[in-house]
Protein backbone atom coordinates (compact mmCIF):
# COMPACT_ATOMS: atom_id res chain seq x y z
CA UNK A 1 0.00 0.00 0.00
CA UNK A 2 1.28 3.71 -0.28
CA UNK A 3 1.35 5.27 2.93
CA UNK A 4 2.57 7.44 5.04
CA UNK A 5 4.78 5.53 7.52
CA UNK A 6 6.68 8.30 9.08
CA UNK A 7 6.21 11.90 10.63
CA UNK A 8 7.38 13.68 7.70
CA UNK A 9 7.31 17.11 6.45
CA UNK A 10 4.44 15.81 3.41
CA UNK A 11 1.92 14.75 6.15
CA UNK A 12 2.76 16.80 8.85
CA UNK A 13 2.26 20.10 6.35
CA UNK A 14 -1.77 19.24 6.80
CA UNK A 15 -1.37 21.02 9.93
CA UNK A 16 -0.92 24.40 7.74
CA UNK A 17 -2.89 25.78 5.18
CA UNK A 18 -3.61 22.73 2.47
CA UNK A 19 -6.83 21.03 2.67
CA UNK A 20 -5.20 17.60 1.14
CA UNK A 21 -2.35 16.56 -1.27
CA UNK A 22 -3.49 13.99 -3.51
CA UNK A 23 -1.31 10.47 -2.49
CA UNK A 24 0.65 12.68 0.04
CA UNK A 25 -1.56 13.85 2.66
CA UNK A 26 -5.84 13.23 2.44
CA UNK A 27 -7.14 15.85 5.18
CA UNK A 28 -6.92 13.95 8.13
CA UNK A 29 -5.93 16.70 10.39
CA UNK A 30 -9.09 18.92 9.49
CA UNK A 31 -12.75 17.74 10.98
CA UNK A 32 -14.84 17.76 8.06
CA UNK A 33 -18.21 19.28 7.35
CA UNK A 34 -19.75 15.82 6.97
CA UNK A 35 -18.03 14.37 10.19
CA UNK A 36 -19.78 16.35 12.30
CA UNK A 37 -23.66 15.60 10.50
CA UNK A 38 -22.69 11.41 10.85
CA UNK A 39 -21.98 12.16 15.00
CA UNK A 40 -24.85 14.21 14.62
CA UNK A 41 -27.10 11.24 13.12
CA UNK A 42 -25.90 8.76 15.13
CA UNK A 43 -26.26 10.94 18.41
CA UNK A 44 -29.66 10.84 17.34
CA UNK A 45 -29.77 7.41 17.62
CA UNK A 46 -28.17 7.34 20.63
CA UNK A 47 -30.57 5.12 22.49
CA UNK A 48 -30.76 2.32 20.13
CA UNK A 49 -26.73 2.56 19.43
CA UNK A 50 -26.40 2.16 23.38
CA UNK A 51 -28.19 -1.26 23.27
CA UNK A 52 -25.81 -3.10 20.54
CA UNK A 53 -23.23 -1.57 21.82
CA UNK A 54 -23.61 -3.66 24.99
CA UNK A 55 -22.89 -6.93 22.94
CA UNK A 56 -19.72 -7.81 20.88
CA UNK A 57 -19.25 -5.28 18.20
CA UNK A 58 -16.99 -3.72 16.02
CA UNK A 59 -17.33 -0.28 14.90
CA UNK A 60 -15.03 0.62 11.58
CA UNK A 61 -14.10 4.65 11.07
CA UNK A 62 -12.36 4.50 7.48
CA UNK A 63 -10.43 7.75 6.45
CA UNK A 64 -11.11 8.57 10.42
CA UNK A 65 -8.64 11.78 10.86
CA UNK A 66 -9.96 13.65 14.08
CA UNK A 67 -12.83 10.43 14.15
CA UNK A 68 -15.67 12.44 15.80
CA UNK A 69 -18.21 9.49 14.57
CA UNK A 70 -15.81 7.31 16.29
CA UNK A 71 -15.10 9.45 19.93
CA UNK A 72 -18.95 9.70 20.23
CA UNK A 73 -19.05 5.78 19.61
CA UNK A 74 -16.17 5.38 22.40
CA UNK A 75 -18.12 7.43 24.59
CA UNK A 76 -20.77 5.31 25.12
CA UNK A 77 -18.83 2.52 25.30
CA UNK A 78 -16.61 3.68 28.15
CA UNK A 79 -20.07 4.77 29.71
CA UNK A 80 -21.28 0.71 28.97
CA UNK A 81 -20.88 -2.02 31.32
CA UNK A 82 -17.96 -4.66 30.54
CA UNK A 83 -18.35 -7.91 28.56
CA UNK A 84 -17.31 -11.34 29.83
CA UNK A 85 -14.73 -12.49 28.37
CA UNK A 86 -13.70 -13.29 25.90
CA UNK A 87 -16.12 -11.49 24.10
CA UNK A 88 -14.80 -7.98 23.32
CA UNK A 89 -15.81 -4.52 21.49
CA UNK A 90 -13.17 -3.54 18.89
CA UNK A 91 -12.64 0.22 17.23
CA UNK A 92 -10.80 0.42 14.34
CA UNK A 93 -9.53 3.82 12.82
CA UNK A 94 -8.16 4.23 9.66
CA UNK A 95 -6.52 6.94 7.65
CA UNK A 96 -4.08 7.11 4.63
CA UNK A 97 -1.38 8.69 6.99
CA UNK A 98 0.02 7.38 10.22
CA UNK A 99 0.66 10.75 11.39
CA UNK A 100 -2.50 12.03 11.53
CA UNK A 101 -3.38 8.39 13.42
CA UNK A 102 -0.66 9.49 15.62
CA UNK A 103 -0.79 13.05 15.90
CA UNK A 104 -4.94 13.84 15.81
CA UNK A 105 -6.69 10.39 16.38
CA UNK A 106 -5.60 8.24 18.93
CA UNK A 107 -4.97 11.89 20.94
CA UNK A 108 -8.60 12.50 20.52
CA UNK A 109 -9.26 9.33 22.14
CA UNK A 110 -7.11 9.65 25.08
CA UNK A 111 -9.25 13.22 25.43
CA UNK A 112 -12.38 11.16 25.13
CA UNK A 113 -11.69 9.33 27.61
CA UNK A 114 -10.21 11.90 30.07
CA UNK A 115 -13.40 13.70 29.45
CA UNK A 116 -15.78 10.23 30.36
CA UNK A 117 -13.83 10.04 33.25
CA UNK A 118 -13.91 13.73 34.56
CA UNK A 119 -10.15 13.72 34.65
CA UNK A 120 -10.50 17.13 33.15
CA UNK A 121 -13.32 19.54 32.75
CA UNK A 122 -15.63 19.76 29.49
CA UNK A 123 -14.29 23.27 29.24
CA UNK A 124 -10.50 22.72 29.08
CA UNK A 125 -8.89 22.14 26.20
CA UNK A 126 -5.77 21.05 27.32
CA UNK A 127 -4.55 17.47 28.66
CA UNK A 128 -1.17 16.49 29.92
CA UNK A 129 -0.36 13.06 28.90
CA UNK A 130 1.34 11.57 31.83
CA UNK A 131 2.29 7.63 32.12
CA UNK A 132 -0.11 7.81 34.92
CA UNK A 133 -2.70 8.62 32.05
CA UNK A 134 -1.75 6.36 30.01
CA UNK A 135 -2.07 3.78 32.25
CA UNK A 136 -5.51 4.26 33.69
CA UNK A 137 -6.84 4.62 30.06
CA UNK A 138 -5.47 1.34 29.30
CA UNK A 139 -6.75 -0.45 32.42
CA UNK A 140 -10.24 1.32 31.65
CA UNK A 141 -9.71 -0.19 27.74
CA UNK A 142 -9.00 -3.62 29.80
CA UNK A 143 -11.75 -3.69 32.04
CA UNK A 144 -14.34 -2.93 29.60
CA UNK A 145 -12.86 -5.38 27.08
CA UNK A 146 -12.17 -3.00 24.74
CA UNK A 147 -9.73 -2.72 21.93
CA UNK A 148 -8.49 -0.24 19.74
CA UNK A 149 -6.89 -0.46 16.57
CA UNK A 150 -5.25 2.17 13.80
CA UNK A 151 -4.06 1.01 10.71
CA UNK A 152 -2.71 3.77 8.16
CA UNK A 153 -3.03 3.22 4.08
CA UNK A 154 -4.70 3.54 1.25
CA UNK A 155 -8.24 2.20 0.17
CA UNK A 156 -7.44 -1.41 -1.31
CA UNK A 157 -7.74 -5.10 -0.56
CA UNK A 158 -4.76 -5.35 1.44
CA UNK A 159 -6.59 -2.56 3.83
CA UNK A 160 -9.66 -4.09 3.92
CA UNK A 161 -8.14 -7.90 4.90
CA UNK A 162 -6.54 -5.79 7.83
CA UNK A 163 -9.44 -4.40 8.92
CA UNK A 164 -11.15 -7.52 9.11
CA UNK A 165 -8.38 -9.53 10.35
CA UNK A 166 -9.91 -10.99 13.52
CA UNK A 167 -8.72 -7.92 15.98
CA UNK A 168 -5.59 -8.44 14.47
CA UNK A 169 -4.76 -11.84 15.65
CA UNK A 170 -5.17 -14.09 12.29
CA UNK A 171 -7.95 -16.07 14.61
CA UNK A 172 -11.47 -15.83 13.71
CA UNK A 173 -13.66 -13.63 15.79
CA UNK A 174 -17.40 -14.91 17.24
CA UNK A 175 -20.46 -12.68 15.26
CA UNK A 176 -21.17 -9.76 16.29
CA UNK A 177 -22.86 -6.57 15.06
CA UNK A 178 -19.90 -4.46 12.92
CA UNK A 179 -20.41 -0.94 12.26
CA UNK A 180 -18.87 0.75 9.27
CA UNK A 181 -18.38 4.49 9.02
CA UNK A 182 -16.87 7.33 6.40
CA UNK A 183 -17.43 10.54 5.80
CA UNK A 184 -15.65 13.02 3.05
CA UNK A 185 -14.39 9.80 0.99
CA UNK A 186 -15.73 10.51 -2.42
CA UNK A 187 -14.74 13.96 -2.90
CA UNK A 188 -12.19 12.49 -5.44
CA UNK A 189 -12.95 10.98 -8.30
CA UNK A 190 -9.92 9.35 -8.87
CA UNK A 191 -10.28 7.48 -5.11
CA UNK A 192 -14.01 6.67 -5.84
CA UNK A 193 -13.56 3.31 -7.24
CA UNK A 194 -10.92 2.47 -4.37
CA UNK A 195 -12.88 3.41 -1.63
CA UNK A 196 -15.82 1.69 -2.79
CA UNK A 197 -14.14 -1.54 -3.49
CA UNK A 198 -12.76 -1.37 -0.17
CA UNK A 199 -15.91 -0.68 1.57
CA UNK A 200 -17.88 -3.50 -0.21
CA UNK A 201 -14.72 -6.14 0.52
CA UNK A 202 -14.92 -5.28 4.04
CA UNK A 203 -19.03 -5.73 4.35
CA UNK A 204 -18.52 -8.62 2.06
CA UNK A 205 -15.93 -10.78 4.69
CA UNK A 206 -17.98 -9.83 7.30
CA UNK A 207 -21.13 -10.81 6.05
CA UNK A 208 -19.62 -14.42 5.20
CA UNK A 209 -18.76 -14.62 9.03
CA UNK A 210 -22.72 -14.28 9.27
CA UNK A 211 -21.92 -10.99 10.99
CA UNK A 212 -24.56 -8.29 10.99
CA UNK A 213 -23.20 -5.30 8.66
CA UNK A 214 -24.65 -1.78 8.66
CA UNK A 215 -22.22 0.82 6.84
CA UNK A 216 -22.81 4.66 6.61
CA UNK A 217 -21.41 7.34 4.26
CA UNK A 218 -21.63 10.89 4.78
CA UNK A 219 -20.49 12.93 1.85
CA UNK A 220 -21.34 16.66 0.52
CA UNK A 221 -23.59 16.12 -3.14
CA UNK A 222 -20.93 17.61 -5.00
CA UNK A 223 -17.09 18.26 -4.46
CA UNK A 224 -16.60 21.22 -6.68
CA UNK A 225 -13.02 21.92 -8.04
CA UNK A 226 -12.21 17.90 -7.28
CA UNK A 227 -15.13 16.49 -9.01
CA UNK A 228 -16.39 13.82 -6.78
CA UNK A 229 -19.76 13.53 -5.22
CA UNK A 230 -22.78 11.43 -4.33
CA UNK A 231 -23.85 10.65 -7.42
CA UNK A 232 -20.65 8.99 -8.83
CA UNK A 233 -20.59 7.13 -5.26
CA UNK A 234 -23.96 5.59 -6.44
CA UNK A 235 -23.00 4.90 -10.14
CA UNK A 236 -20.03 3.02 -9.19
CA UNK A 237 -21.61 1.20 -6.09
CA UNK A 238 -24.34 -0.14 -8.49
CA UNK A 239 -21.49 -1.15 -10.71
CA UNK A 240 -19.51 -2.76 -8.13
CA UNK A 241 -22.54 -4.94 -6.94
CA UNK A 242 -23.92 -2.78 -4.09
CA UNK A 243 -27.22 -0.46 -3.17
CA UNK A 244 -26.99 2.48 -1.92
CA UNK A 245 -30.11 4.78 0.23
CA UNK A 246 -30.05 7.77 1.60
CA UNK A 247 -30.99 8.01 4.89
CA UNK A 248 -30.55 11.64 5.55
CA UNK A 249 -30.23 14.65 4.00
CA UNK A 250 -29.93 18.62 3.82
CA UNK A 251 -29.87 21.25 1.17
CA UNK A 252 -27.60 23.73 1.50
CA UNK A 253 -28.75 27.54 2.16
CA UNK A 254 -27.77 29.86 -0.59
CA UNK A 255 -24.89 29.35 -1.83
CA UNK A 256 -23.56 25.75 0.10
CA UNK A 257 -23.92 22.37 -1.19
CA UNK A 258 -25.75 20.05 0.13
CA UNK A 259 -25.12 17.10 1.57
CA UNK A 260 -26.61 13.21 2.94
CA UNK A 261 -25.77 10.18 4.73
CA UNK A 262 -26.03 6.98 2.44
CA UNK A 263 -26.54 3.47 4.19
CA UNK A 264 -24.41 0.53 1.85
CA UNK A 265 -25.55 -2.66 1.33
CA UNK A 266 -24.25 -5.02 -1.08
CA UNK A 267 -26.52 -6.21 -3.50
CA UNK A 268 -27.66 -10.14 -3.01
CA UNK A 269 -27.87 -12.24 -6.29
CA UNK A 270 -31.06 -14.31 -6.39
Amino acid sequence: MAEDTSLDEASTAGLSTDDIKPSIYEGGFKTWECSVDLANYLLSCASDLYQSLLNPCTIIELGAGTALPSLLLFYLLLSSPPLPDPQRRTIVVTDYNSSVLSLATIPNLLLTYALASQLIPHTSSDLDITPALLSSFQKALADRNIKIRAIAGSWSSALASMITSADGSGVESPKRDVLILASETIYSPSSILAFTTTLLEIIRTCEERGESVRALVAAKRVYFGVGGGVDEFLDVLRERGGEGKEIWATEGMGSGVGRCIVEVTRRVER
